[in-house]
């Protein structure tokens, strides 16, 4: 009963603290929109929310991260570790089947309204500045794709194939972000980024003499 009792309190108090962030990311969000973001303090924010200065420093280091919201976004350990281990299968996984899978796991887990989007997108107009430091934040992301397409494919940590795999699909991935939050669309975000890649396969088909040539060069 006591271990069960304290599962009861952690659950609770990370409910708590979910509800808190969402809600200064919501009026951080509103705030900027009505007001711009040099329209309003930290301390107001806090006002409005009912917390401390100090507490909003547990959740964002300033109020622009508080704007653009959590970048906690990540993949289990394990779904990451299965992308790398499909490069080791007899035979392996395709680079791009298996880039594709990722992709599409991260994308369901996307916890994200159409009306949270549109309003990031609305927030992103007000305040182009911002983009600057969503861009740092998925250049991070974007690296840690790099190291792992190299750790699954054997490759040197400067071959091209690594950024040049990362920047496609990450463009795709992004391109499949607006459309699957637009108006009227139906498909889920996996079906959407599988859909597109698609197309990416029609225009740059599989040539296993690329493929052997590539081999070599590694």
């Amino acid at each position: 009963m006591p271990d069960s009792a304290n599962n009861e309190d952690v659950g609770l108090r990370e409910r708590k603290r979910r509800r808190t962030r969402a809600s200064l990311v919501a009026a951080a969000r509103r705030r900027t929109l009505e007001h711009g973001l040099a329209g309003f303090t930290v301390e107001q924010l806090c006002d409005e929310i009912g917390i401390s200065r100090r507490t909003f420093f547990n959740y964002f280091p300033s109020k622009e991260d508080a704007v653009l919201g959590s970048s906690d976004e990540v993949l289990p350990q394990q779904i990451l570790d299965g992308f790398v281990a499909s490069g080791r299968t007899v035979p392996p996984k395709p680079l791009l089947d298996a880039l594709t899978d990722l992709l599409a796991e991260f994308g369901a887990r996307m916890a994200i309204s159409r009306e949270e989007y549109r309003l990031m997108s609305a927030v992103l107009h007000r305040e182009p500045q911002l983009i600057a430091k969503l861009f740092a934040r998925a250049e991070s992301k974007a690296q840690l794709l790099v190291d792992l397409i190299a750790v699954r494919e054997g490759l040197p940590a400067e071959h091209p194939v690594p950024r040049v795999a990362t920047f496609v699909l990450g463009g795709l991935a992004r391109r499949s972000l607006d459309e699957f939050f637009a108006e009227g669309n139906e498909l889920s975000y996996p079906d959407v980024i599988r859909r597109n890649i698609d197309a990416l396969r029609y225009l740059f088909p599989s040539s296993p003499a690329l493929q052997n040539q590539n081999q070599d060069t590694t």
